[in-house]
């Protein structure tokens, strides 16, 4: 980071600005990236488990195994007890001896975190699918294309510091910033929805207007919070739509966002993965001598990816 007369209060605003989450004990020694997040573009990546499925089964009710995902987190959101809520397709549960095909995490499932200069790497857990056996006696071998689906709750927060004062444009022998500023400086917590291109302009003598992209930068499918509770299924009428919300820390400002009704929090839609805002804050209140404040963009939203394997079901003689 540049380090100036502006510099020096956007590093300090950044510092005391930014949250950080608790992680697991294990760490790296490999340095975040600039700013106050580690950053990057992943949430929770899964897999099965080595021999959950195994590669064969005997039919019959021969042979007792398990489906179990295992899940790692690599952004920067702790997931809740209960939220990371996994689903099989591909299996006919009864013929599989099964009740339920579908599984959450028993426990919180840690984010990753900076901790002076290291990065503490996010936890692994397990997701285990109840005990299961092909109890069907048939007179052929057979493979079966198994799909698991993962939905997760998730959240990005991108932290900026804009220029304001009460009359933005008017140019003073005492500012310290510009209150128009084509490329403000950003930063991302890690995950898979993303904020970026972030822009300020005075757009009247007592008016800001910030302009930003919402950006589903991974490969799996964004929903609304809440969209998935007990299974990893359906939920098409929230499919690309997140929950955005601009919050001050101070309370010196409250934005308006065209496509959150004029407000500084709701629902957006993205298209082709996604979405620009265009946002004003009204500065009449704001003290006439130019400072950076702190400004949040907190993204929330369920994550759904999907992982296949093979099953092959052999006749047991």
């Amino acid at each position: 980071m540049k380090v100036n007369k502006k510099g020096n209060v956007l590093v300090l605003l950044f510092l005391v600005g930014s949250l950080f989450l608790m992680g697991c004990q294990q760490t790296t020694d490999v340095a975040p990236e600039e700013g106050p997040y580690v950053g990057g573009f992943n949430g929770m990546q899964f897999a099965f488990q080595e021999s959950e499925p195994p590669v064969a089964v005997l039919d019959d009710s021969q042979e007792s195994f398990y489906f179990t995902l295992v899940v790692r987190n690599l952004g920067e959101f702790t997931v809740p007890e209960g939220r990371a809520i996994a689903s099989l397709s591909g299996v006919d549960a009864n013929a599989f001896g099964m009740n339920s095909l579908d599984t959450k995490n028993l426990v919180e499932i840690q984010s990753v975190s900076p901790d002076q200069g290291f990065i503490i790497e996010g936890a692994e857990e397990l997701l285990e699918f109840e005990e299961a056996s092909y109890v069907n006696d048939v007179a052929t071998t057979f493979n079966i294309p198994i799909r698991a689906d993962l939905c997760y709750d998730y959240h990005t927060e991108a932290l900026t510091a804009p220029c304001l004062k009460q009359n933005v444009v008017r140019d003073s022998i005492g500012d310290v910033c510009d209150t128009t500023n084509p490329s403000l400086q950003l930063s991302n917590s890690g995950g898979p929805i993303q904020v970026s291109g972030m822009r300020q302009k005075a757009i009247g003598s007592s008016k800001v207007q910030f302009s930003f992209t919402v950006e589903n930068v991974a490969d799996g499918i964004v929903y609304l919070p809440d969209t998935f509770t007990d299974s990893c299924r359906g939920g098409d009428d929230n499919k690309d739509m997140v929950e955005v919300t601009l919050r001050n820390p101070q309370n010196n400002f409250v934005a308006e966002c065209t496509a959150l009704g004029k407000s500084n929090t709701g629902q957006i839609r993205l298209v082709n993965k996604k979405k620009e805002l265009t946002c004003t804050v009204d500065t009449t209140s704001l003290q006439e001598v130019s400072y950076q404040d702190i400004m949040f963009v907190d993204v929330d939203y369920m994550y759904r990816e999907a992982i296949t394997t093979n099953l092959k079901v052999e006749n047991a003689i």
